[in-house]
């Protein structure tokens, strides 16, 4: 499939023009834009510093966090797990509309700072509170310190230290004048002489004496207590208030989103200026577009008065990669991204590997019951949450990978493993029978592994074929006759080999005549590039040593018998276990809770192998024939909202 074209695109606008056209561009969604626009030679420009303009957003989307915090602490709708976000109309919303949130958000920010503030100012009243409670009955007030010639000390020891007092009562010209016992303290208040007070203090310190925080209080217990009543009561009331207003601003928590992502798209717009570079009356920037797309672009420059030109890329371009497939074959593009892009200007195999990636994964998956589930599921979740990007594109492919497992599932009789025999056999004593219309992987795993090896052959010769179509494209003919197509006869003429040899005799000769024409053309042309007759013979002799690497390759493809029989064998082993105890009560408690159990840590388990090793044979036995990899991905200024989703813009692509 082509890759989409790009242009180039450079452009001047008015200095006051610019941010306009920072607008429409994201609006657009489809610029990409350069980090910073080279300008063309002889002209002075200076980078767009926004970085006080981008401050400022960035403050206010934290405010509207803030204001959502609170107000998604007080709503009374809750979001459900997997529903789809809200659209809005893409161009933005209307300023009205968006200054109404701002107050909401303003509102509700200061009535978050608020009880922010009252919530530390209960916690330290509580915290006083406690520490008065243990001198409730002590009739002096806290802060008294003493006398002219005496010291106060109020504080608390371990109650495993209190036999020590009495001691330092003699030692010392001290006496404890109150005592209270609480939890695991003993509160005490000991008036000493101020000349012995910092040596009984010292001593007091060794049995673990804490000096009371009461004492920084004024007025008795009893008054203190009793205003720190009052004062939570007031801290209570209006936290009650404020959080009655917090339940009536909840209702905006809608409109504070929309605002939350209103700022985060005028990030995006501001991301767009700083990606410029400036006059003083003007701002000139480069970037790419899709060919596709050039009309659209065209329009938005010039209703914003842009001086421009879009030209085609250099040679030596860093031009960004936009696959250009069909809805069946996007959903396989995140297979492609994560392995990386290809080259621009090269071929993009998606629509090729989607179809041996659905036959290589229903063949190691291959049971109709996991299919089912994993398509039902992938379809509820693209019914139910909408997604979008490549979680969208992920569920696609899931759903087209569990339709493949459910028609391989069907030929080798896979129906959650083999339940339907087991239940007939443990349930009802009747004997084990298989659904399979092909043949029976586990009581057949040769004929398995030769259907692999052969699905592998396919591959093979699938990627030797896009090497032969890129090099004929390139009008390089002789070398795709030479390089791909002598290969490609080899592995034909062994496959009529090996069915001559099996069932056909009289294919046999057919089968040999082809691999050693293959190789003949081998040894002939791989050393084309040499001048020296013998050279050119060495380097096509040497070629042959490859046939080791394609056999290597061909044993890779064991992988799907291994993964096929995992999957089948630990199903009948959880079939077998919740069909022990036979048709009762229990039995049928058995059969629910490992069947259940089972198959879905079975699912999950090989899912999960089976993606990964289905992934592993394009990126390596597949793509490792003709991939040009490398490029970089077309990333256009778009918005990017947290809370809701704007209506998808489609570009044309014809």
């Amino acid at each position: 499939m082509p890759i989409s074209k790009m242009k180039r695109l450079a452009a001047i606008v008015g200095a006051e023009n610019a941010d306009e056209l920072a607008r429409r561009l994201v609006w657009l969604s489809c610029v990409d834009l350069d980090v910073s626009a080279e300008p063309p030679d002889g002209v002075g420009l200076s980078p767009v510093d926004t970085r006080e303009r981008r401050l400022g957003i960035e403050a206010r989307i934290g405010e509207a966090a803030n204001a959502i915090d609170l107000l998604s602490s007080h709503s009374t709708v809750k979001k459900k797990l997997f529903s789809p976000k809200p659209e809005l109309e893409r161009g933005g919303e209307p300023q009205e509309r968006i200054d109404a949130a701002r107050v909401i958000t303003e509102r509700a920010c200061a009535v978050k700072e608020r009880m922010d503030a009252l919530r530390a100012e209960r916690a330290a009243l509580v915290s006083q509170t406690e520490a008065v409670i243990p001198w409730r009955e002590f009739e002096l007030p806290l802060s008294y310190a003493g006398t002219e010639h005496t010291d106060l000390l109020l504080g608390s020891v371990p109650v495993g230290n209190v036999g020590a007092l009495p001691d330092i009562e003699k030692e010392y010209a001290a006496s404890i004048i109150f005592e209270n016992d609480a939890d695991d303290m003993k509160y005490i208040a000991v008036l000493v002489h101020k000349s012995d007070s910092a040596r009984a203090a010292r001593a007091l310190s060794s049995l673990g004496f804490v000096r009371s925080p009461a004492t920084s209080l004024e007025g008795t217990a009893e008054s203190q207590l009793s205003a720190k009543k009052e004062a939570l009561e007031a801290v209570d009331a209006e936290a009650e208030k404020l959080s009655a207003e917090a339940d009536e601003l909840a209702a905006g928590l809608p409109e504070v989103e929309m605002y939350s992502d209103s700022e985060r798209t005028n990030l995006t717009y501001t991301d767009a200026v700083s990606r410029m570079t400036a006059t003083e009356r003007t701002r000139y920037l480069t970037g790419w577009v899709p060919e596709a797309a050039e009309a659209e672009v065209i329009s938005e420059l010039e209703a914003v008065g842009c001086a421009y030109e879009l030209s085609e890329p250099a040679e030596d371009a860093d031009v960004p990669v936009k696959l250009e497939n069909n809805k069946f074959a996007q959903a396989f593009e995140p297979v492609i991204e994560m392995y990386s892009l290809p080259k621009y200007g090269s071929y993009d195999p998606t629509f090729v590997m989607s179809i041996f990636y659905m036959i290589l994964f229903g063949l190691m998956f291959a049971d109709f019951g996991y299919g089912l589930i994993v398509s039902c599921v992938c379809v509820l979740g693209l019914h139910f949450m909408k997604p979008r990007g490549t979680m969208e594109r992920f569920l696609r492919m899931f759903a087209y990978c569990g339709i493949s497992s459910m028609f391989f599932g069907i030929l080798l009789g896979g129906y959650f493993g083999d339940l339907p025999s087991k239940v007939a056999s443990g349930f009802f004593g009747a004997d084990e029978f298989s659904l399979a219309i092909w043949f029976d992987p586990i009581n057949e795993p040769m004929t398995f592994l030769i259907v692999s090896i052969a699905v592998g052959a396919v591959h093979l010769v699938g990627a030797l074929s896009v090497k032969f179509y890129i090099l004929c494209k390139t009008k390089t003919v002789f070398d795709a006759v030479f390089d791909a197509g002598s290969w490609i006869l080899v592995f034909l003429g062994g496959a009529v080999a090996v069915i001559g040899f099996a069932a056909v005799p009289a294919l046999k000769i057919v089968g040999i005549v082809l691999v050693v024409t293959g190789y003949v053309i081998l040894i002939l042309t791989q050393g084309r590039a040499e001048k020296k007759i013998v050279m050119r013979i060495g380097k096509g002799l040497m070629s042959l040593y490859d046939t080791i690497s394609y056999v290597s390759d061909l044993l890779s493809y064991s992988r799907v018998l291994s993964l096929g029989l995992a999957s089948a064998v630990i199903a009948s082993v959880f079939n077998l276990l919740g069909t022990l105890a036979g048709f009762s009560f229990f039995g049928i408690i058995l059969f629910i809770v490992a069947t259940l159990i089972g198959h879905t840590l079975n699912i999950a388990i090989n899912l999960l192998g089976t993606f990964v090793h289905t992934s592993r044979l394009q990126y390596i036995e597949f793509f490792g024939k003709f991939y040009e990899s490398g490029g970089r991905a077309f990333v256009p200024l778009e918005p990017k909202p947290k809370y809701y989703v704007y209506k998808q813009k489609e570009i044309k692509t014809a």
